[in-house]
Formats: structure tokens, sequence, C-alpha cells
């Protein structure tokens, strides 16, 4: 047994740092065991719908934060008091999915949407402002969607009208090209249609050196796409100032798997929230259903813009 003299400062300091980690394992250990307790106890609550509708209330609680103690590591606390809370909650969200996921369509539950049944009369009918890109859109897209027919609308913002007032199930609209990137104009007109891109392929300019990409616009997001067996974009916009901050969310996708396209902001259709922040995932082979409860929980005003896979013209 070694002498207690021939140890330095720095191995007697390593020691103590040792058992602290050891005892912080512990207590990670505890903690997870409690979150699959708390995921038991939600899901027993009732139906998917109402677990969903309530879910913020049962966020798991971090450690506080003492200001007073080290006023000047705030920044540094508060980061990881943000990170801890992020990591209860996904452990909270992959916990609770598989039990969800017996009852009903999670993502059936989450893009329900209370807007009436579109009538037969109606049902895959199309409506776009017609120009030779829109009509080549047109093209591929009802290589996906058989039995759809084409109508011709004044302008963009008719053409989302007639989608939100039931009159045609879907709409077309330019919503990036290679020479702008992303269309904030036609953004605003699916946030302020309360819409959902379903479906988006690209159409090739005239010199095959720039492309428009399209998207189908509906009422609903689709509940039938199998997300580990295709690539699938999924978009959603958060207030600008409001909880989770933008690292937060970026870590919670990371998570689960999820890779980041594309983040901006968008001006906000809402007055007292000029801006929204709008991120751009591809969810192939990503936990899609535990960030979605993630949202759920963390972030119930996002608003979910779409959940779609991208289709290729043949011979591209």
């Amino acid at each position: 047994m070694r002498d207690f003299h021939i140890y330095s400062p720095e191995d007697a300091i390593v020691s103590n740092l040792k058992e602290t980690a050891l005892r912080l394992d512990r207590i990670c250990q505890q903690e997870l065991s409690h979150i699959e307790e708390l995921a038991e106890e939600i899901a027993g609550i009732g139906d998917v719908g109402e677990i969903l509708q309530t879910l913020p209330d049962h966020r798991p609680p971090s450690f506080p934060i003492d200001e007073t103690a080290l006023p000047q590591s705030k920044p540094w606390l508060t980061l990881s008091k943000n990170t801890h809370q992020t990591l209860l909650s996904l452990s909270l969200c992959r916990a609770l999915c598989p039990r969800l996921a017996k009852k009903a369509s999670l993502t059936r539950e989450i893009f329900s949407s209370e807007s009436e049944e579109i009538s037969p009369e109606n049902r895959n009918r199309i409506v776009y402002q017609k120009s030779s890109y829109a009509d080549s859109a047109f093209l591929q897209i009802s290589s996906a969607l058989p039995d759809c027919r084409a109508v011709y609308a004044p302008s963009f913002g008719a053409a989302c009208e007639e989608v939100y007032n039931g009159q045609s199930e879907y709409c077309i609209l330019p919503i990036e090209n290679s020479s702008e990137g992303q269309l904030l104009s036609f953004y605003r007109l699916i946030e302020r249609y309360e819409l959902k891109i379903t479906l988006s392929c690209d159409v090739l300019s005239g010199d095959a050196n720039r492309s428009t990409r399209f998207a189908l616009l509906g009422r609903n997001l689709p509940t039938d796409l199998d997300h580990t067996k295709q690539e699938c974009f999924f978009e959603l916009s958060l207030p600008l100032g409001t909880t989770p901050e933008t690292a937060d969310v970026l870590l919670a996708a990371q998570l689960c798997g999820l890779s980041l396209r594309r983040i901006s902001s968008l001006p906000s259709t809402k007055e007292e929230l000029p801006f929204s922040v709008f991120y751009s995932f591809s969810a192939f082979h990503g936990d899609l259903h535990t960030f979605l409860l993630y949202l759920a929980m963390e972030a119930p005003q996002a608003t979910h813009l779409g959940l779609y896979p991208h289709i290729t013209k043949k011979g591209n």
C-alpha cells in the first residue's frame, strides 16, 4: 500500500473527480429508471390524442441553476441545464414511443387536423398557376398520384385558397430554386393558408444548369410513409425567441438521427412574432417518431410544414 505522502495534490484531485464521476453515473442510472416509470404512467393516461395534449405538463425537471454561488459561470451552467433538459426529454420520449405505438399510428395522431374531409368531386384535384415549369411538375407528380387532374388558378394565392377552402385537395407551388435558394414568399403562403408539403420534385430550366423545386401541398400530412425505407424530408417552423432554443432543437434532431438540410429565418404571418426559425431535416433512417414526441413536449407551438418524399424524374 502506498503511503499518503507520496500522492501529489493533482493525484488527489483526479481521484476525487473519478469518485464524483461514479456518483454522477449512478444518478444517471437512477434518472433513466425513473424516466421508464414515468413513461409507463403517461402511457396509461388515455388515448394517444389526450396524451399528446398533456405531454408538455409531464416535462421532466432538470437541475436548478444557483446564480448566487457561481455568477461568473451562469452562461456555462445555462448551457449545461439546457443540454440536460434535452437529454431527459428525449429519454422520456424514446421510452414513451413504443408504448404509444401499440395504441395507434403516432404520425396520424400528431399530424391530425380538424379540417373537413375532401368531397369526392374535389379529391385528387390539383390546382396551380399555369406555366411550362408548373405543367412539368404536375406531370411528375401525376406519376405518383394516379387519377389526379389539373385545374388552373389565376394566382398562387388563389391556388392556396382553393385548398384551404376544400375546393381542391392539393396545389402546386415553387419552394426553392438553384439561383435564389429558399423562396420565402411562397413559404409565407404555406404558413398563411396552413398547408403541408406532401411531395416535391425538381424541374430543370432550358439550359439544364438551373432547376426549380416544386411542392405538392394539402391540408394534411401523409401518415403512411415508411421513413426507414425512403428518403423523407421533415420541415417545421418555430417562433423566434421562444423555447426550445435552436441549439436544443438541433441537438435533439441529431440524437434522433435526423440530418439538418437547412436552417433560416422566415418572416412570420403573425404580427406579434415578426420572424420564425425554419428547419428542414432529412429523416432518412432517423427516429422521427421520437423527435416528433420531443417537439410535442418541448415545442407545442411548432408548425409542421411538411413531411414528404422527393420524387426524381426518370432519366435524370
